[in-house]
């Protein structure tokens, strides 16, 4: 491969991930207002009740997910007949899961003691029921690293369920304003994918075979995960009432934000690009190396600041019916950084075909996990859930970054080699916000506003300094800072005084 064709690539990829990485940014944050206008129309008690039966439906949905999008990027050309087996192998997975669901709904009713959860389960099963039926065709745009449509699909689909959810909580201030953003969302996004990505659909399994391997392990896979993923949500919701399981779902809804904003969106530009270099593996690890500092060198200052700032944030954005979630999400905040180091696995074990490492990683989870969130619960409640979260997240950082060596060779002094800049830049930062966040007491409405707003700034411009100081004496090696410099620079030429 030319070093012009590289360059272009990498333009490509760069291009395609800004794209993806918008989309996701502006999914996020339309979903984050929802949040917060739901949050002071309804009650913790409502956000309880569907997150039961949400998690139902997710544990379902994770089982019977089929990486059918990953398939189709990986074949060296998408033919009819492939697109035709993977549109009917979501159609039946959304059958399926339907009707698994809605023979569950009376029993899983029963067993909870609320009534009301057997009609929401019936209702939820259509979100992931229309995920199934995207257009296969959008996988055109993913190969060729174009993620434009993905926004446009994103932003119809979630401006929909906002003013969906939104309208009836205003005007039934019920909890089916939080199932019906919940449904709207995907059934508008499946329409909208047929709009941009035209299709007939056909029935056809032509090409099974070619799925069958990835469906093998990812079932298997995926149930574990569902468990890990899932069971504290289960637990609570058999042992604290709503209201509380409302603040820790809201909390961990929260603390979720910004990894589903810029650390899932990487995956889909990632397999495109380790496919490009899995023939050569010394620039692949390469690769996979900055992009585990580049990672790190962005989510770290979020989940800090988020979790440093909990307090003031919930009670500017939530008010005081929700302050007994702030404790939750600062902790969970910072359950979420150590995954930052071990982020793009799941993109490295697709492109290598080793799909395995997924069902082999999530028995290990599996084995800690179970026991040990039973355990917390039971004896501590939501305390003791977080504090094994917290636990588990490190334990399985350290247990991916053992499957990495394995794949690539790099030892794990290796893989954490460049990791010590963004931590020294995120211990400056910590210090500032500590220091500031005590100006922050007593303050309200506008005036904690444009504190919060401040007092991220300054942690922001103190973790920029110190990052870029200690690239420059690091030797300027090849990374996400190298971005950062050129846009200062820059910046900095467009500005300056001319003499």
């Amino acid at each position: 491969m030319t070093s012009r064709a590289q360059s272009d690539i990498a333009t490509r990829i760069a291009a395609g991930t800004a794209w993806l990485v918008a989309a996701r940014l502006t999914a996020r944050a339309i979903d984050f207002l929802g949040l917060l206008i739901l949050a002071n129309l309804l009650l913790p008690a409502d956000f309880g009740l569907v997150a039961v039966a949400l998690t139902v439906v997710q544990i379902a949905e994770a089982v019977f997910e089929l990486p059918v999008g990953q398939v189709l990027v990986r074949s060296e050309m998408i033919t009819r007949d492939l697109l035709d087996t993977a549109f009917t192998v979501g159609l039946l997975r959304g059958a399926l899961l339907a009707a698994l669901m809605i023979a569950a709904a009376e029993p899983f009713a029963i067993l909870y003691r609320d009534p009301r959860l057997a009609a929401l389960l019936c209702m939820l099963v259509i979100a992931p029921a229309s995920r199934a039926v995207v257009s296969p065709a959008m996988t055109h745009f993913a190969k060729a690293i174009d993620f434009r449509r993905d926004l446009l699909i994103e932003l119809v689909g979630k401006g929909m369920a906002l003013g969906c959810s939104i309208w009836l909580a205003l005007v039934s201030r019920s909890y089916w304003a939080i199932a019906i953003g919940t449904i709207v969302n995907p059934v508008a996004m499946a329409a909208a994918s047929y709009a941009v990505a035209p299709y007939r659909p056909r029935l056809s399994l032509t090409r099974w075979g070619e799925f069958a391997h990835f469906v093998g392990w990812s079932t298997a896979s995926q149930l574990i995960s569902a468990i890990n993923w899932q069971i504290d949500r289960l637990l609570l919701g058999r042992l604290v009432p709503s209201a509380a399981l409302g603040a820790y779902v809201l909390a961990g809804d929260i603390a979720a934000v910004p990894e589903q904003a810029f650390v899932k969106p990487i995956g889909r530009p990632l397999i495109a690009a380790f496919t490009q270099l899995r023939q050569d593996p010394p620039r692949l690890m390469a690769a996979y190396l900055r992009t585990v500092t580049s990672v790190l060198t962005v989510g770290l200052p979020v989940m800090l600041g988020l979790s440093i700032l909990a307090q003031p944030a919930v009670h500017l954005a939530l008010g005081p019916k929700w302050q007994s979630s702030w404790p939750i999400l600062q902790w969970l905040a910072v359950s979420l950084i150590p995954p930052l180091l071990t982020a793009p696995l799941g993109a490295l074990a697709v492109t290598l075909g080793r799909t395995d490492i997924f069902l082999r990683r999530n028995l290990i989870e599996l084995a800690v996990t179970v026991p040990s969130i039973i355990a917390g619960a039971y004896v501590y409640g939501i305390a003791g859930v977080i504090a094994t979260r917290l636990g588990l997240s490190l334990l399985m950082a350290l247990v991916a970054a053992i499957f990495v060596r394995q794949l690539l060779g790099a030892s794990i002094p290796r893989q954490c080699a460049g990791l010590w800049r963004p931590v020294v830049a995120a211990a400056g930062l910590a210090l500032a916000l500590f220091l500031l966040r005590g100006r922050l007491q007593g303050l309200d409405d506008l005036p904690l506003a444009l504190g919060i707003i401040a007092c991220a700034a300054v942690g922001l411009a103190v973790y920029g300094t110190i990052l870029l100081l200690s690239w420059e004496w690091s030797g300027r090696p090849k990374g996400i800072e190298t971005l950062l410099a050129g846009w200062v620079t820059s910046s900095w030429a467009r500005f300056r005084p001319r003499v």
